[in-house]
C-alpha cells in the first residue's frame, strides 16, 4: 500500500482500535502499532509536555458487545454470500465463523461460573497480600501477535512467559493469567498453561481466569507482563511495573522494562509516571479520536473527530 501511495504522492492515514481504552480509536499517519511512527525516545515526550494540553477524558460511545457483534455477524454473512465474486479476499480470521460462533457461545454458557472464579481468585489475592504477576492473553488471529511480536501465536507467548516464571520468578510468587475476554474459548489456553506449569512443578503458584475486574488486579499486581496489548498502557495508569515482549508504542525507557523477561520478575521498576502523563497527553492529541466503530453514536463522533484531524494535518 505504501510503495504505490507514494508513487502517486498520497497520504495514508489508518484507522484501529484504541490504543487508549475505552471510548476512544486510533488514526494515524503511515501506520499503527509497530508500524506507528510515534517516537520511543522518552526525552522527546518530556520536551513536548510543556506545548501539550492535558488529555482530556473520552465522552461515553454508547459501546456495547450487541452492537459489536451484529456487524461480526454481517462481516461473517457477506464473507459467505460473496466468496465466488471475490475468490481472492482472506479474513484475517483462522476459522469459520460458525466454528467461532459456537466457541464463544460454549464459552458465554459458562460465564457465570468464570466471574464466579474470578472473583474467588481475587479474593484470594487480595486476602492473602502474596506477590503475584498478572499475564493478560491477546487473540490468537490479532495482527499485535502475528505481525508485531516474536510470537507466532498466544500459545508461544504463554510458553515463554511460564517457562520463565518457573525459573527465575521468586519462589513465593503467583503468575495470574487472564483470558481475553473476547476469545472464542476454541484453544484452551487454561489447559495448556496449566500443563507447562505442572511440568515446571509450580501448578500451585499459577491462576487462570476468564473473568475479572482488570482494574483491580492491575492495581495490586507486583508487575504486568504483556505482548503488546493496550493493558500495558493500563497497568501504567496503575504505576506498575511492564514488560512488553512485542512491538508496543509504550514501550520506551522509564515506561517498561527494557531488559530481559528473565530479569523483568525480580528487577522490573516502577514507571516514571511524569513520562507516563507527558507520553498519555502527546497521544490521546494526536492519535486518538473520541468514538468507536460499531454504535451509531461512536461512529458519528469518530467521523466528526476524524474530519476535525484530517482538516487540522492537511487543510
Amino acid at each position: 500500500m505504501h510503495p504505490v501511495s507514494q508513487a502517486f504522492g498520497l497520504r495514508v492515514h489508518v484507522f484501529e482500535e484504541g490504543y487508549v481504552r475505552p471510548h476512544w480509536l486510533t488514526l494515524e499517519q503511515h501506520g499503527v502499532n509497530g508500524r506507528s511512527l510515534l517516537p520511543r525516545n522518552p526525552d522527546w515526550y518530556l520536551d513536548q509536555r510543556s506545548i501539550t494540553p492535558p488529555s482530556p477524558a473520552g465522552r461515553s460511545t454508547g459501546y456495547n458487545l450487541f452492537d459489536r457483534g451484529s456487524h461480526d455477524i454481517r462481516y461473517r454473512a457477506a464473507n459467505a454470500l460473496y466468496a465466488l465474486r471475490f475468490p481472492y479476499y482472506h479474513s484475517h480470521r483462522p476459522r469459520n465463523g460458525l466454528f467461532e460462533y459456537g466457541g464463544l457461545a460454549a464459552r458465554a454458557l459458562r460465564q457465570r461460573q468464570h466471574h464466579r472464579e474470578a472473583e474467588r481468585v481475587t479474593r484470594e489475592l487480595c486476602d492473602s497480600g502474596r506477590r503475584y504477576y498478572l499475564f493478560p492473553l491477546q487473540l490468537n488471529s490479532d495482527a499485535q501477535i502475528i505481525v508485531h511480536s516474536p510470537f507466532d501465536c498466544v500459545r508461544a507467548a504463554i510458553d515463554r512467559v511460564v517457562q520463565s516464571f518457573a525459573r527465575y520468578a521468586p519462589s513465593d510468587a503467583l503468575l495470574v493469567i487472564k483470558n481475553h475476554p473476547l476469545d472464542t474459548g476454541i484453544i484452551d489456553y487454561r489447559r495448556y498453561a496449566q500443563r507447562l506449569a505442572r511440568e515446571l512443578d509450580f501448578e500451585d503458584r499459577l491462576r487462570f481466569i476468564e473473568a475479572g475486574h482488570l482494574p483491580t488486579l492491575l492495581d495490586r499486581a507486583q508487575g504486568v507482563v504483556v505482548v503488546n496489548s493496550t493493558v500495558g498502557l493500563s497497568a501504567l495508569h496503575h504505576g506498575r511495573p511492564v514488560i512488553a515482549l512485542g512491538a508496543a508504542i509504550y514501550s520506551m525507557s522509564g515506561l517498561t522494562w527494557q531488559g530481559d523477561l528473565d530479569d523483568f520478575w525480580i528487577g522490573a521498576s516502577m514507571p516514571d509516571l511524569n513520562l507516563y502523563q507527558a507520553f498519555l497527553d502527546y497521544v490521546v492529541h494526536h492519535t486518538q479520536i473520541n468514538g468507536d466503530f460499531y454504535t451509531r453514536s461512536g461512529i458519528e463522533m469518530a467521523t466528526a473527530g476524524a474530519v476535525h484531524r484530517l482538516e487540522a494535518a492537511h487543510g
